[in-house]
């Protein structure tokens, strides 16, 4: 799949971005390693719930990072291969599949370049959270999703949610605001948005190098996978999200029960701030 050249440096720019932050990421804690290690499992009880037993099922991570929940899939019974475009994230995912004795397979390389490293079809594609901002073309995307799905396969995502990106992301943008303040357009460009060094989510003490992000609408995603020849079997938006830097951190704040879940405080009504979407590739008769 050949995206313009345009899309193709900005995705190299974010390839070093994520190259770089992969050692801030690995550090303290700040992702869970420590917990994994120790035998603990990475994934949220919604993407959990809603995807099921995954026990003898082959499962395909789309920007896996360095693939704590991939491994925490295959601690639950699934044969994974993790995908992921930073070689220091990939290198660090087989270490930490090595050290925790989980066979998984894990491939350097960016979706859109998928298809000339690996050939077979999977019972479940999976992605989850902060990964649609990273890709600039969603038509391209969901047809090599539907590529390595086998007739009855599903396709399980789980984000946070379009609508929160119209909102400033820090508080540097909101000059200590604490009113929702809408700053960004909803809806797709395609030249996307470049941002300079920034304090990193996982350690507000460390910057992080530039970066490319594209906003893509619900609407977007939905039709992309429609018209991949997928069909949507649910989606769900939810009022909390599972981690707290949101694009309105500075408002977020866990709630009891959450199971590690966070959303905003009472006197704002209840917003999207995740959603999640399951999809399956049809089974062709005859």
């Amino acid at each position: 799949m050949t995206l313009p050249s345009s899309s193709a440096s900005s995705l190299e720019l974010n390839r070093r971005h994520w190259d770089e932050v992969t050692d801030i990421h690995a550090r303290n804690n700040v992702y869970g390693i420590d917990d994994f290690k120790a035998g603990g499992c990475r994934l949220h009880r919604v993407e959990r719930e809603e995807l099921g037993d995954v026990s003898g099922k082959t499962l395909l991570h789309l920007q896996c990072h360095f693939g704590l929940d991939t491994l925490s899939w295959a601690r639950r019974g699934a044969t994974v291969t993790g995908v992921d475009f930073s070689p220091k994230a990939i290198a660090l995912a087989r270490s930490l599949a090595q050290e925790a004795g989980l066979d998984a397979r894990f491939i350097e390389s960016d979706i859109y370049t998928l298809p000339e490293r690996l050939s077979e079809h999977f019972d479940i594609v999976f992605m989850s959270y902060g990964v649609l901002s990273w890709l600039p073309d969603l038509k391209a995307w969901s047809h090599i999703i539907a590529r390595y799905l086998q007739p009855g396969g599903i396709f399980y995502l789980i984000d946070d949610h379009p609508f929160i990106r119209v909102f400033p992301i820090d508080s540097d943008i909101t000059d200590g605001s604490t009113e929702l303040q809408p700053r960004f357009p909803y809806f797709h460009d395609p030249a996307g948005t470049r941002w300079e060094s920034n304090l990193d989510y996982a350690d507000p003490a460390a910057s992080t190098p530039p970066e490319y992000n594209w906003q893509h609408s619900m609407g977007d995603i939905v039709n992309a996978l429609v018209g991949a020849g997928l069909q949507i079997e649910f989606l769900h938006e939810f009022p909390y999200c599972a981690w707290k830097v949101v694009a309105f951190a500075e408002l977020v704040e866990r709630f009891s029960d959450s199971h590690g879940y966070y959303q905003l405080p009472a006197r704002f009504p209840p917003l999207p701030l995740m959603f999640s979407i399951r999809a399956a590739k049809p089974v062709i008769d005859g």
